[in-house]
């Protein structure tokens, strides 16, 4: 009798077992974040990588803007083009004057994605500084990209003032060198890091750093799992391998949320957005990963002693960030706190600004709670804030 219940409840799990592999590997197909076992080493699309070479690959810093190329992106206002100057920055139509006294570096709320090449809020500050501002911003860098490739230009196209702005989220950048350990299905996007040895600032160089080492990009993993923070803290944690019907359990409300929303054809991209700002909470709240961006942020200013320019630093918030501040608290104001402490550092608050404007989705791109990058009335808006916080400072 015992037996026969045994093998009654083992047949039951094995269909149980079944049906819930069937099920994701299904998702799997159609929505990156759901992974399974194929994830952890993943195949690199040929054509993809080709593409990546001619207009994006850098080995250095992971991947640049490169110099002359353009791209067009479609918001809710339409259509919008961005193209690269011979420089490496983005263009500046501004032509009043010749003068250069500002450069910025930055993420993709530097660069001034989903909108115009004159809609940035560098090109708004270009009019209200009446000089040229240069943008040399770049997707989903870190401020330990941003860093790296100010170092390099510099001395290039060396100005009196820099601009470093990031998003909060950089918390999370920074702990990477593999994208896709965070943001699963960016498996182009191998990176350098700083990291805290001896209480010193060290650069992990970026290990995929020749276009052949992407064909043999496996060899390096082991080197890689250990130096990025989210392989065993995410990834290994959110990956769904046999038993599936187990594994799925681990992490229910996440995947059966994905699940639901996908087959009702719906976008599950809000719960990945979700835990994205939960993971910036959690890593703002952290020591270890605070310290880390403080002494990046240091640094920042070390280099500008060195080569003579006059610091400037600015968080970029999502509109989710000031959705939660809102309504809650100010997760990263005790990070704040510490960089203002950074000698000779010039911070620019915006947050204040932000939080007092009542039409929010008039400042973003994209109506969900995530909002996408700012608009071109968002832009011009932050332009004007750091202006004033220029003038105030007397710069």
């Amino acid at each position: 009798m015992i037996e026969i219940i045994l093998i009654t409840i083992f047949a039951i799990w094995i269909i149980i077992e079944l049906i819930i592999r069937k099920i994701i590997l299904n998702i799997n197909r159609h929505f990156q974040w759901l992974i399974i076992k194929k994830d952890e080493k993943p195949v690199l699309s040929k054509t993809g990588l080709q593409k990546f070479f001619s207009h994006g690959y850098d080995s250095e810093l992971g991947w640049d803007r490169k110099p002359n190329t353009s791209h067009e992106e479609i918001g809710k206002y339409g259509k919008t083009f961005w193209s690269i100057d011979e420089k490496g920055c983005r263009k500046n139509s501004f032509v009043e004057t010749n003068k250069i006294k500002i450069s910025c570096y930055g993420d993709s709320f530097t660069f001034g994605r989903q909108v115009n090449d004159d809609e940035t809020w560098e090109y708004y500050l270009s009019e209200l500084t009446n000089s040229n501002v240069l943008n040399f911003g770049v997707g989903n860098y870190g401020v330990d990209q941003a860093l790296l490739k100010l170092k390099r230009e510099f001395s290039k196209n060396p100005t009196e003032l820099v601009i470093l702005g990031v998003v909060p989220d950089t918390i999370q950048r920074i702990l990477s060198v593999w994208k896709h350990y965070y943001e699963y299905g960016n498996t182009f996007g191998f990176k350098p890091r700083y990291k805290i040895s001896k209480n010193e600032l060290v650069v992990v160089k970026n290990y995929i750093n020749t276009e052949s080492k992407f064909k043999n990009y496996k060899n390096f993993l082991n080197e890689i799992k250990k130096e990025d923070y989210f392989y065993k803290n995410k990834f290994k944690k959110e990956i769904i391998t046999f038993p599936y019907s187990i594994n799925f359990l681990k992490n229910f409300k996440r995947n059966f949320g994905i699940i639901l929303l996908v087959y009702k054809n719906k976008d599950a991209l809000e719960i990945i957005m979700k835990r994205n700002l939960e993971w910036r909470i959690k890593l703002f709240n952290d020591n270890k990963s605070t310290n880390l961006l403080v002494k990046i942020i240091q640094e920042y200013v070390n280099f500008s002693k060195q080569v003579n320019f006059e610091p400037i630093f600015v968080f970029l918030p999502q509109k989710d960030d000031i959705l939660f501040i809102k309504r809650n608290f100010n997760f990263y104001k005790d990070t704040v706190n510490e960089i203002r402490k950074i000698h000779d550092l010039i911070y620019i608050d915006i947050l204040d600004e932000l939080l007092e404007y009542e039409n929010l989705n008039e400042l973003y791109s994209e109506n969900s709670e995530y909002g996408g990058h700012y608009s071109r009335l968002g832009n011009e808006i932050v332009a004007k804030i750091i202006f004033k916080k220029l003038n105030v400072k007397k710069l």
